[in-house]
């Protein structure tokens, strides 16, 4: 990829220690000026607390970088809480971290910040700074075109949830983690004078504290409609009593509450208010569709495509073929069974580079 001019720069910072450290990184590559930004999300949860806010905060005064906040809590109810909600009435598993990357933090967010900065002065008319995250991640130039590729460090490797930016803002983005080991870095941190004690990594929806199904249940008139129901096995064999559908998805095998197990969720019939269960070697699909993808390759004209495929955020890669359409649906097969969870995503790969990807939208 050709060097970039390191002028100025925004750096999504959560307060944890990849976003902190991204600012001693940021520094040491050369960027000459620095603007630390967060967003309120959703209120009364951790990560838009004032504890994670005000770290995100002391560590920009201690570097000498301005740091602002962006109070996103309607643009992201209305988005991504709202989205969530709905996918999961209707008997879906969703990812929202996906739909907010490209919905809200590099899209929306970086606006925010960026009217900020022109009311300050910070930043002329019409000027673009870069846009950082501690995402682990890296950007590559192949062919005169820009792909999203994985992290140096495989076990930290955050390019599936980045797959659905938009291809015309990746000349934008710089991922600093990109070249780190998790591994290397707090001793980096301790030894730059950073302390991250107080505010724990998460691995978890931002927006919710507690269990999905309750959420949706407080959140949503909707969930009105979502009782006790029926298990079944894949016969139709009456089996047991689930406690709503919005509480399971598709290869679940714990909380099923069943003698005889192991039960695994084979599927989620929200129209029927029923779930699917089966055995382990029942589950699986070698064939399942995607919609609304987004390509870093070539799009516009109906291929077939050979590579890999992660149908779930850290799951292992599967061989597949896929064939692509005109209207953003393409149909993939797999090599070998693996479980397809409806409303996750899939994300293709080839020589570490993210080809694209696409919601699941069914198996078959």
């Amino acid at each position: 990829m050709k060097q970039r001019e390191k002028g100025k720069i925004i750096l999504a910072l959560s307060g944890g220690i990849d976003s902190g450290m991204s600012i001693r990184k940021l520094k040491e590559a050369g960027w000459k000026e620095i603007f630390g930004a967060n967003h309120i999300v959703c209120r009364g949860v951790k990560s838009s607390s004032p504890e994670v806010l005000k770290k995100a905060e002391s560590l920009c005064l201690g570097e000498n970088i301005p740091f602002y906040v962006i109070d996103a809590v309607k643009e992201f109810r209305e988005i991504i809480i709202g989205d969530f909600i709905e996918k999961y009435i209707n008997g879906l598993t969703p990812n929202p971290c996906v739909i907010c990357n490209e919905n809200i933090k590099f899209t929306w967010f970086y606006d925010a910040v960026l009217a900020k900065l022109l009311t300050e002065g910070k930043i002329e008319k019409d000027e673009k700074p870069f846009f950082a995250t501690g995402h682990y991640a890296q950007i590559e130039e192949k062919e005169g075109k820009l792909f999203i590729k994985k992290a140096a460090d495989r076990t930290k490797d955050q390019s599936y949830m980045l797959y659905r930016l938009p291809r015309e803002i990746l000349g934008r983005c710089v991922f600093p983690m990109g070249t780190v080991y998790k591994k290397d870095l707090m001793a980096e941190a301790k030894e730059a004078g950073y302390s991250f004690d107080s505010v724990k990594e998460s691995q978890d929806i931002c927006f919710i504290e507690g269990e999905y199904g309750d959420f949706i249940k407080q959140n949503s008139p909707s969930s009105s409609k979502v009782k006790q129901g029926n298990i079944t096995d894949i016969e139709g064999n009456f089996l047991g009593k689930h406690k709503g559908y919005i509480y399971y998805t598709v290869g679940q095998r714990k909380g099923l509450s069943l003698g005889n197990g192991p039960w695994y969720v084979i599927a989620v019939d929200s129209k029927k208010n029923i779930v699917v269960v089966g055995r382990d070697f029942q589950q699986g699909q070698d064939k399942f569709v995607i919609e609304k993808s987004n390509w870093f390759v070539d799009s516009h004209a109906s291929s077939s495509i050979e590579c890999k495929v992660m149908v779930r955020y850290n799951s292992s890669e599967k061989l597949c073929r896929v064939e692509k359409g005109n209207d953003g649906m393409a149909l993939v097969f797999l090599e070998e069974k693996t479980v397809i969870t409806p409303g996750q995503s899939a994300v293709f790969y080839k020589d570490d580079l993210v080809l694209g990807g696409g919601i699941i939208c069914r198996s078959s």
